[in-house]
């Protein structure tokens, strides 16, 4: 096998020739990441792929999440493949099950099926120096050149560390493993957690007048963002002229990427305008000492931006209480929270969100020298363009360590970084180099450009997100979208290793 370094020019990209070989390629995860990778795979002619999904069904986190209230947080018409536009979608904020049906569809036309392997959850991957060696959870095994995980960075469940919680005698569960068919009437409920996903659920279960109590620790900054239904009609004119619902989405991609991306990473209108609007929104709320309650200690931003009109009118109904007391712990009957108060519940609900650093976890990953990348990542996590960890070659992510990870489509950055491995890979394949991998140096270096834009950020106010790391420093990307797009777009093999 020889190293080298690309030199551009000289090497074959034409799909008009024939490649050097045919990797095969295995894709982690049928979400919306997973599925999209595929799809390019296919259509730049690298279609010796696999996607192996845990699950029984495609869709990822709209599969799995299932809440009352789901909803997106960006926009419908901007939260499509940029290839297949939806024109269907019935509310400003798609909702759900609406998502997931858009899921199952893309499968289904572009016949994704025939290259999914359900219940197969991977849990081992070696790489032995030029192919991956995976082991499945189903007891199958595969041998593939190039191993991709597209899992997101949100999928593996946190939970609160509650003294005795296992002693509570009534139900408790997470919101991504909602129980199907529960009955919440007559129910004491109590809800853990303020995120998108805490106000989402709040406010629908407390317009079913269910007695509620709702646990904030660290109340949200919420932007007020009505999630209107759209008409009949209105629905009709965009099915007919579907270009219209195309400028919608690029007006929300711009709003959200010129005003939201924009407002975090530097200060400016966008960053006034925004506090301004979250600030006024809170303060529409009549009754003061709820006010109080449900007023942040950090700056507007410094979280992801809850979007909603309905949470504030939900927690002001006589049937719901804000409780801003610590939990302490757990007894059979409830939660005793700092002040002494037991609050005796019937149901628990954890709408705690997940570990935001868990990337490719509980997968064991190891490289052909025996390291594992959980104990590389101890020591720094970190990848090349969010992409490429140097020491494990061929492995590629989608949303990994800096990626950007803000107030916008997760499905328009995984398509930049989609397209940039399908690049990878196809330069690979046209050019006979079965290893590719990232020089420590390149990678080094675009930790410094993400890192050194940080005393613009919001982020350096002194906040505290899941966005940071154990050190408080970001793990998302600094600057703005266009910016990330750049410098996926054109791959420089320059920071790469390629052997043959």
């Amino acid at each position: 096998m020889q190293n080298q370094l690309a030199n551009g020019p000289a090497t074959n990209t034409s799909r008009d020739k024939k490649p050097a070989y045919r990797p095969r390629t295995a894709i982690i995860g049928a979400g919306a990441a997973g599925m999209m990778q595929a799809i390019k795979l296919r259509e730049a002619g690298l279609d010796n792929l696999v996607i192996y999904e845990k699950a029984n069904e495609v869709g990822g986190t709209w599969r799995e999440n299932r809440y009352p209230g789901i909803a997106c947080d960006v926009p419908a018409h901007h939260y499509n493949y940029s290839f297949e536009h939806n024109p269907g979608w019935s509310h400003r904020l798609a909702l759900g099950p609406e998502i997931q049906s858009y899921m199952i569809r893309i499968a289904d036309k572009y016949d994704l099926r025939r290259d999914i392997v359900f219940g197969a959850k991977v849990t081992k991957a070696d790489f032995d120096g030029q192919q991956w060696h995976l082991e499945m959870s189903n007891g199958q095994r595969d041998t593939v050149d190039f191993l991709i995980a597209a899992t997101g960075p949100l999928h593996v469940p946190a939970f609160p560390d509650i003294e005795g919680i296992h002693s509570f005698k009534g139900t408790k569960f997470h919101t991504a493993e909602w129980l199907d068919g529960i009955d919440l009437s007559e129910k004491r409920v109590g809800i853990i957690g303020s995120g998108s996903t805490g106000t989402q659920a709040i406010s629908a279960i407390a317009n079913q007048g269910v007695n509620l109590k709702a646990f904030i620790r660290t109340p949200q900054w919420v932007f007020p963002l009505p999630n209107r239904r759209f008409g009949k009609t209105e629905r009709a004119i965009v099915r007919a002229f579907p270009f219209i619902g195309r400028m919608a989405g690029s007006f929300y991609g711009w709003f959200f990427e010129r005003v939201f991306a924009e407002a975090v990473i530097k200060e400016g209108w966008q960053r006034k305008f925004l506090s301004a609007m979250c600030k006024w929104h809170l303060g529409r709320v009549k009754d003061p000492v709820l006010r109080e309650k449900l007023t942040p200690t950090d700056e507007p931003l410094c979280k992801r931006m809850v979007m909603s009109t309905l949470f504030y009118p939900a927690v002001a109904r006589p049937n719901v209480e804000i409780v801003r007391d610590g939990i302490v712990r757990a007894t059979e009957k409830g939660l005793l929270d700092e002040s002494g108060h037991l609050h005796e519940l019937d149901v628990i609900i954890f709408a705690t969100g997940f570990h935001a650093r868990a990337y490719h976890r509980p997968i064991e990953l190891t490289n052909a020298r025996g390291e594992s990348l959980t104990e590389v990542w101890k020591k720094q996590t970190g990848a090349h363009l969010s992409v490429h960890v140097p020491g494990f070659p061929n492995f590629m992510l989608v949303g990994g360590p800096h990626s950007p990870r803000g107030n916008f489509s997760a499905i328009a950055y995984s398509e930049a970084i989609v397209d940039h491995i399908v690049k990878i890979i196809r330069y690979c394949a046209d050019n006979g180099f079965h290893s590719i991998e990232a020089r420590p140096e390149a990678m080094a270096q675009f930790r410094e450009r993400v890192l050194s834009a940080v005393p613009k950020t919001i982020w350096n106010t002194g906040c505290k997100n899941w966005y940071l790391d154990e050190k408080g420093m970001p793990e998302n990307w600094t600057g703005t979208p266009d910016e990330y797009r750049d410098i996926l777009r054109d791959p420089n093999y320059q920071e790469f290793n390629l052997a043959t």
